[in-house]
């Protein structure tokens, strides 16, 4: 008998068998062996049996024909063009003001620098652009990746480079960078997730996981006066080895260091990016300066009534209504990072005619539905909704909702970067995975600066604190 979920991950990947594929096999939905792989639920003994029968008969020439692709040769000779879809874009008014909103907030940055700010796991500078726009100093950065680096120095000339691999930095360095900076108002990061994600495979021994060490390591010997760390939400419920949770290790560390700490989950798009992004954030102020952490209220929602509190949620159409209509292959005139990646035809053929919000998993015809992946795959955004969230594989068409609305294509790197807030003139180098990669890993910077203006308003006000 399988005695669990991990067990069974093992064994079918031993074989080289894709979870959807077993799925079809045992006729048990895919999200419920998605799951108890993930050791979060549990299956019947039925089911469990007839999953080890299915394991233990499968043959390896039975393994090759199941692996075996419908399509043996992908094609691009098709010219896939209808000039109606180009009718159906339409810029729309919010579009206009979140567009203007993103160049005023980037003309502010010249006028700013009532803070001082440090950020770790910096990426490309999401994080850091938000602090920015709301009067902060950048005055150092930390990130491992060489490609990511040159990007953030593109965009934050004046910052320092503290140095890339941030298990390498010692406590003397710590110091010196005390001694040179004097007090820092805020640090910032958000140490990398996968080992969180359930795009992983939630490992609670993933190195990664213990990264949140080191960028404490660094807020012990700085003390700021507030430190920010943000994660995917499902760290709220990720266990370590032996079966405790990370968030208890995370609070008693905080607390440990001088610090009271809370945690907040939250949704980018309650804070007026145009993007479904369920994020944690955890503040922790410094104890001395006998503040609560807190978090700003939300600010856009759905809107039910004329007296609502809130600002209705931007969507796709607003943060990309005013670009170029672009089919697969075609790229923009005026913007180099307005290029839509060329798809092979039998995938054009799977979405042409899948309407916004359902996938090609969908379609009548099982000729036109992709032989293995999830409903999620090979799906269609919604033009008038917040779009779905912005991750790595954005350029990837077989992705998470990665195909445009109207469009039949994957998004391109100026619509992701528009979804993630990021200001046309934003300067982004290097390769095109590699700047894919970073924006897709990157916090919104719309979301940073409310966050950043709460911080200043509510919880420093740039009060003086002697002792440290």
């Amino acid at each position: 008998m399988i005695s669990s979920g991990t067990n069974l991950r093992k064994r079918r990947e031993e074989i080289g068998l894709s979870q959807a594929k077993l799925s079809e096999l045992a006729s048990i939905p895919q999200h419920q062996l998605s799951a108890f792989e993930l050791e979060k639920t549990e299956l019947s003994q039925t089911k469990l049996f007839q999953l080890k029968k299915i394991l233990d008969e499968i043959s390896e020439t039975k393994i090759q024909t199941i692996k075996k692709k419908r399509y043996q040769t992908h094609t691009y000779n098709e010219n896939f063009r209808d000039s109606s879809r180009a009718s159906k874009i339409y810029k729309t008014d919010e579009n206009r003001k979140y567009v203007n909103l993103l160049n005023s907030l980037e003309n502010s940055r010249i006028n700013n620098k009532k803070g001082k700010v440090i950020s770790l796991f910096s990426g490309c500078g999401g994080f850091s652009l938000g602090f920015s726009w709301a009067d902060f100093e950048i005055l150092g950065f930390l990130e491992l990746k060489t490609s990511y680096r040159n990007i953030y120095r593109q965009n934050f000339q004046n910052a320092i480079e503290l140095g890339s691999d941030i298990q390498a930095i010692s406590e003397e360095t710590i110091l010196q960078w005390k001694k040179e900076f004097g007090e820092i108002d805020v640090i910032i990061g958000g140490p990398p997730c996968q080992g969180f994600s359930l795009s992983g495979k939630r490992d609670s021994n993933d190195p990664r996981n213990n990264l949140f060490k080191n960028y404490l390591k660094i807020v012990r010997g700085l003390m700021p006066k507030v430190a920010v760390m943000e994660n995917v939400r499902l760290l709220t419920s990720m266990k370590d080895s032996d079966g405790g949770l990370m968030l208890n290790h995370i609070y008693e560390d905080f607390e440990a260091s001088g610090y009271r700490v809370k945690h907040f989950e939250i949704n980018a798009k309650d804070y007026g990016v145009p993007q479904h992004r369920e994020r944690v954030i955890f503040i922790a102020t410094r104890k001395d300066l006998n503040i609560e952490p807190s978090l700003p209220e939300k600010m856009y929602g759905e809107i039910n009534n004329l007296f609502s509190s809130v600002s209705p949620y931007r969507n796709f159409a607003d943060a990309c209504s005013d670009l170029e209509f672009l089919e697969s292959g075609e790229k923009s005139e005026i913007d180099f990072l307005h290029e839509a990646v060329k798809h092979p035809d039998h995938v054009i053929k799977w979405l042409w005619n899948v309407p916004e919000g359902k996938s090609a998993h969908d379609n009548e015809d099982p000729n036109l539905r992709p032989p293995s992946g999830y409903n999620t795959t090979y799906k269609r955004q919604i033009w008038k909704e917040p779009a779905s969230t912005v991750q790595t594989t954005f350029g990837m068409i077989s992705g998470c909702r990665n195909v445009h609305p109207i469009a039949t294509r994957s998004l391109t790197i100026r619509e992701a970067a528009r979804i993630q807030s990021f200001p046309d003139s934003f300067k982004f180098v290097g390769s095109l995975g590699d700047i894919r990669a970073t924006i897709g890993n990157a916090v919104p910077p719309l979301l940073a600066y409310e966050i950043a203006k709460h911080i200043k308003s509510e919880l420093l006000n740039f009060v003086e604190i002697s002792g440290f």
